[in-house]
């Protein structure tokens, strides 16, 4: 049986959570047809200040599949991703959002294409449910004007959303980097990569901590 980590970096979403696994429980491990898959699934409190941590906690005593590393403060989504990667253990890792932005449904079809081969399977939206005119513009010119510098080109609308074969993840745990720019990082490493799309969801809960300034 091959090993499946979900990552699921989580910074006050309280408001999320519980249907998240809801979610989690009737698309994922209850279609886990005769058990083809083991999954864990690796929380990353990244110091909330809600009871985010609590909700984990209680879903961790409740099944075996939840596992969580829990931060003393907030350190930001990109240490909460490394510390995910880090630590899971499966034969393919995806970090996904805890907001139902990522839809859930997509993690089948990312193992599908694992299946047939690729090292990384990468989620590309085609839209984006809450992108206005100014955060579009910003979106376009970071990929136009880092595609133009960089050596390694991004995949254009590819988030964090993604498929990782273990060899993947063996690579980019010996990188030594310290201030990560994950996106980069999974594009630098290379290997065989396929890609999904998908529409980006609203959020089914609390309000985005990720504003323009951090953008």
């Amino acid at each position: 049986m091959k090993s499946i980590s979900l990552v699921v970096p989580v910074y006050n979403e309280e408001e999320s959570l519980p249907l998240f696994f809801t979610r989690l429980d009737d698309i994922i491990l209850k279609k886990n047809d005769a058990e083809k898959y083991d999954f864990e699934v690796l929380f990353i409190d990244d110091g909330s200040r809600d009871a985010s941590l609590a909700l984990i906690k209680a879903q961790a005593d409740a099944s075996d599949h939840i596992k969580y590393i829990s931060f003393s403060r907030n350190f930001g989504k990109e240490a909460a991703l490394s510390a995910g990667i880090r630590h899971a253990t499966g034969d393919a890792v995806i970090p996904i959002d805890a907001d139902l932005q990522h839809p859930l449904e997509l993690v089948w079809e990312m193992l599908d294409k694992w299946e047939r081969g690729a090292d990384m399977v990468v989620g590309v939206r085609d839209k984006r449910s809450d992108e206005g005119f100014l955060k579009k513009k910003i979106t376009k010119g970071f990929y136009k004007s880092i595609n133009k510098i960089s050596e390694i080109p991004l995949i254009e609308n590819a988030g964090d959303f993604r498929l990782l074969d273990k060899q993947v993840v063996s690579v980019i745990r010996e990188l030594p980097e310290n201030n990560l720019f994950m996106k980069g990082l999974f594009s630098w490493v290379g290997f065989k990569v396929d890609t999904v799309h998908f529409e980006d969801k609203p959020r089914q809960g609390g309000k985005t901590t990720w504003n323009y300034w951090k953008l």
